[in-house]
């Protein structure tokens, strides 16, 4: 036992003597029991019951305080714990308590914030009755000014007044805390699940099964639900397994004994027991359960169950990760509130089949129903959200001392020089790429191969960051109406009012779908060839449907202008009939002297151009790329690229050249891609995520884009002395014959 110190905690939040959270672990460390009074007596009965009071509300000190599963996790539930040697780098592995963690201390007060929120009565973080009051009482005046401006809200002089009160407030409560992470200061009234990415050995297994563990012991007729893709990730190694030992634990050495006589299985365990009644066998008790649910060819595992908590592991491997979570969400929900706790984790590493669904979920935490937090770990993303992060750099083994405090400095410089090692030892970049996904320093680490996507996954998160932190989409690009004028002419007027809602995400936020064309560069008397057109069309019978038309306009090499090699105008939307958007695509190409190249298996983009007299807009098929990468290819259409397998890896390949392509220097001499020219939000999004069976609209407008670059001679370049091949030919012809005259 050691003395109560009277600080815990520095003011720069390095933790002192967090023994005070871990007493009765060091208790039956000491002694082999927890309690010394005999059992059933007025002090046995006491003691547990306090515990058990911890174990669900928390325990506090001296003003600082850990939630209920944390105490569970540190006091009465045992680990595999790495023993390490002063005098040398050999280690062994010994069962025993958990240490106290600074990056454990931020997961479950960030899960308890999810849930519960900051000020909520039933919040474990601690708030006065005043400030509960007031922080309620802004919340319930900025909805009511949503209400009353549903459109324009966010600038409201009154609205910017009341939540910066509440901001304010909230800040300071978090600040108490001390957390290591920032929850979104929008979204701290609780009612939201949780998505966990992380890099290897963090032992989520053994701080999840604490938490399925102590909702088992401390809730009665509770449904705790753990799930994965297979089996193998359950049990007997997995959060199931580990709930299991915990469970076993308990009821040999603590006063929470539940019986499981009607179940006890691997995957299932029930607290409850017999009991005679009129001699008939009641089943009686506590009554609460954990399941172990596999949702590899069943999405609809675990649909209908009213899980208070269900951890959905090793997400990176779960091919159906969005429909089972959707499927699981309803059963948690009950109008504004959630009855249940969903919980998606993964590791670095471990992405697979389920790593698209793991990271749109992840960087789009609020679409979801998911806590967002800032994210501080991406750069440059620091306006940005994402789910929860646990970075190699926080309590890796070594690097943190006895009180939990990790030393990321020296883990930051340790898993550098591991890094550099690898690279210079290895004969191909595999190693390298698979020890930054497995110990990731950031998000972007973790995410970096997402199924079969080659592109340059970290350049593109890096780049986008940028975007949305600078806000440059908008900056950049002007929200236009297309429209005719006199003589035919194509007139793009500028929304001036902030009228128009260019759709700038992957994943459509809100149900106006119409879109609007975003043009970064206007044309400026452009010749035949310079600008290019890719369209990815949506067939007629999905106009009611979810699928968006996606047009992007790409401009190439004119000799003097200072662009090159650009988006210089984009639209994507969904309207109420295709003619709709073929009418964008026909005014696009007339407005940039452009040809359109356009997937050909949707057929009512040839019929609107035919009826129109207009197929000299379309451009011809691609013979030259088809021929070269498809032998024997039987397709002839004339216009547009018709899309396969093939076809879709040779976009792929050719995307991923362009994107790479070197052209330009910073004013610090880095090297400046063509990725770092583009503005288009959902296009960054969709190629970090794409894959061959997801649905990305924009990314195969790209791939139309770059069939016609492929097609044509790349070192062409559109200027004054080659800009129209009917003068040139016109010219020729008066010189040759002046040549005979003379």
């Amino acid at each position: 036992m050691i003395e109560a110190p009277i600080q815990i905690r520095k003011e720069d939040n390095q933790w002192i003597n967090t023994g005070v959270f871990r007493q009765e672990a060091f208790r039956f460390k000491k002694y082999g029991y927890f309690c010394s009074d005999y059992w059933g007596t007025p002090g046995w009965l006491e003691y547990w019951e306090k515990h058990l009071e911890y174990c669900k509300k928390g325990f506090e000190y001296k003003g600082r305080k850990i939630t209920g599963h944390h105490y569970m996790y540190l006091n009465f539930c045992q680990i595999q714990v790495v023993i390490t040697n002063e005098d040398s780098r050999s280690s062994k592995k010994e069962t025993t308590f958990p240490d106290f963690w600074d990056g454990d201390y931020d997961y479950y007060w960030a899960l308890e914030i999810a849930r519960n929120g900051i000020c909520s009565t039933n919040s474990q973080v601690n708030s006065t009755e005043e400030e509960r009051l007031d922080w309620n009482k802004w919340n319930d005046e900025l909805a009511d000014i949503r209400k009353e401006l549903p459109d324009s809200y966010s600038k409201s002089e009154n609205y910017l007044k009341v939540k910066k009160k509440r901001d304010t407030l909230s800040n300071v409560i978090l600040d108490r805390l001390g957390l290591g992470v920032k929850p979104h200061l929008d979204f701290l009234n609780g009612g939201h699940h949780m998505i966990v990415g992380k890099s290897r050995r963090k032992g989520y297994s053994y701080k999840n099964g604490a938490v399925s563990a102590n909702y088992y012991n401390t809730e009665r007729k509770a449904q705790i639900i753990i799930g994965a893709s297979e089996k193998k990730f359950l049990y007997p190694k997995g959060t199931m397994g580990m709930t299991s030992d915990y469970l076993n634990f308990i009821n040999e050495h603590t006063g929470w004994r539940k019986s499981r006589d009607y179940v006890d299985k691997q995957d299932h365990k029930k607290a409850s027991f017999r009991k005679k009644t009129n001699g008939i066998d009641i089943e009686s008790g506590y009554q609460s359960e954990v399941f172990a649910l596999t949702f590899k060819d069943n999405s609809d595992a675990a649909r209908g169950k009213d899980g208070i908590l269900v951890l959905l592991e090793e997400a990176g491997a779960f091919p159906n990760l969005k429909e089972s979570y959707g499927a699981i969400k309803p059963a948690l929900t009950a109008g504004m509130y959630i009855t249940g706790q969903i919980v998606i984790f993964g590791t670095g590493g471990d992405m697979e089949a389920g790593t698209v669904d793991f990271a749109d979920m992840f960087y789009n935490p609020v679409a979801y129903g998911i806590m967002p937090f800032m994210n501080v770990w991406d750069d440059n993303a620091e306006d940005s959200t994402c789910g929860f992060f646990h970075p190699v750099t926080i309590n890796l083994e070594g690097f943190y001392d006895k009180q939990g405090n990790s030393d990321i400095k020296g883990a930051l410089g340790y898993e550098m020089a591991r890094r550099k090692l690898i690279l210079e030892s290895s004969s191909d970049s595999t190693a390298y790429q698979h020890h930054i996904q497995e110990f990731a320093l950031k998000p972007s680490e973790a995410f970096l191969t997402v199924s079969t996507n080659d592109f340059p996954v970290i350049e593109l998160r890096n780049q986008l960051n940028k975007i949305i932190r600078e806000k440059l989409m908008l900056i950049k690009g002007t929200p236009v109406t297309l429209a005719r004028g006199e003589k035919g002419k194509i007139l793009a007027t500028p929304d001036l009012v902030n009228k128009l809602n260019p759709i700038m995400h992957y994943k459509v936020k809100g149900l106006d779908l119409a879109g609007c064309p975003l043009i970064f560069e206007f044309p400026s008397n452009p010749p035949k060839g310079l600008f290019k057109i890719g369209y990815d069309p949506y067939r007629q019978d999905q106009s009611t449907g979810t699928s968006l038309a996606a047009i992007y306009v790409y401009k190439g090499v004119r000799k003097g202008d200072y662009t090159r090699n650009i988006i210089a105008a984009t639209y994507v939307g969904r309207m109420q009939t295709t003619d709709s958007v073929n009418r964008i695509a026909e005014m696009l190409a007339e407005l940039y002297n452009a040809e359109i190249m356009y997937e050909n298996e949707v057929p009512d983009v040839k019929k609107y151009f035919e009826r129109r007299k207009k197929l000299h807009l379309l451009a011809a098929q691609p013979d030259g790329v088809i021929s070269k990468n498809i032998k024997n290819s039987k397709v002839a259409r004339i216009y547009g690229c018709h899309m396969n397998e093939k076809l879709k890896d040779t976009g792929a390949k050719y995307i991923k050249q362009w994107l790479l392509e070197e052209r330009d220097f910073d004013e610090n001499g880095g090297v400046l891609t063509n990725l770092d020219y583009i503005y288009d939000i959902g296009l960054l999004e969709e190629l970090i995520l794409y894959n061959k069976k997801g649905n990305f609209d924009r990314v195969m407008a790209l791939m139309q884009l770059m069939f016609q670059i492929e097609e044509e001679d790349l070192d062409k370049v559109y200027g004054d002395a080659d800009e129209n091949k009917e003068l040139k030919a016109e010219m020729d012809s008066v010189l040759a014959n002046l040549f005979k005259k003379n």
